[in-house]
């Protein structure tokens, strides 16, 4: 419960950093600070934006010991928000939220076809990510970011529906119920929750208030370089990217 306390606290806290922000929008163009703007307080002259992905991830599946599925695409939704200072340097965090099919191979869990799958587990990534964003164009509405940070993906499964928790695993001779506790252990040992991370972004300005365009993510798999297991488990992320400010 207390994984999803955290990510709760996340989007409260984010959409109510957004829903203090004042509606009037300011001259753009206008390079040079007002007195007034001189003297309002830090964070408030910080160019921040509310955003929305949709999109795909693919996570690479190294393993062909097992009935493990082929590199699984899983379709996810997120939130998060810019944070950009005019020196170009900027901050981002993000939630986003996939779900997944897994089986347990006895000594790690594994992305699952459906006619495979033993559990079914739902996921949040979080992401803390730093950058600098350099704004193009004659009207400076063409903004190509480029981040680097971490990644954290929480993620809890339960019995997939059809699935029997007295079903034996026929690689192992588990139940699916055992199966399904080794796999929720296997999410959070050996730092399988850890994800360094690199982002590109490109947006477009619409208008004062809303921007368009495309992101990727590379997510580096902590845990399996630990365990010896190389590139398994890392995960591309391309979506759209809405922002509203």
């Amino acid at each position: 419960m207390k994984k999803y306390f955290l990510v709760s606290v996340f989007f409260l806290s984010l959409f109510n950093l957004f829903a203090q922000e004042n509606s009037a929008i300011g001259d753009e163009a206008v390079q040079a600070d007002s007195p007034a703007e001189e003297k309002a307080g830090f964070f408030s002259r910080i160019d921040k934006s509310l955003f929305f992905t949709l999109g795909p991830r693919l996570m690479l599946n190294t393993d062909d010991k097992t009935k493990s599925a082929p590199s699984p695409v899983m379709y996810s939704f997120g939130a998060g928000g810019d944070f950009l200072f005019k020196n170009g340097f900027s901050l981002e965090t993000q939630c986003s939220f996939f779900t997944n099919y897994y089986l347990w191979d006895g000594e790690n869990s594994q992305p699952a076809e459906v006619e495979n799958r033993t559990a079914t587990a739902v996921s949040f990534m979080i992401d803390l990510t730093a950058g600098y964003t350099l704004k193009l164009g004659q009207k400076k509405n063409h903004l190509i970011s480029a981040y680097a940070g971490t990644g954290f993906l929480i993620r809890h499964a339960f019995l997939s529906n059809g699935v029997d928790s007295d079903d034996t695993n026929r690689i192992t001779g588990s139940t699916a119920s055992d199966d399904v506790s080794d796999i929720n252990d296997s999410f959070f040992k050996n730092m399988n929750f850890f994800y360094p991370e690199i982002a590109l972004s490109y947006s477009y300005v619409l208008s004062p208030l809303w921007k368009a365009g495309l992101e990727t993510r590379v997510y580096l798999p902590a845990g399996s370089f630990s365990e010896g297991r190389g590139v398994d488990n890392m995960i591309f992320s391309f979506a759209v990217k809405i922002s509203y400010k």
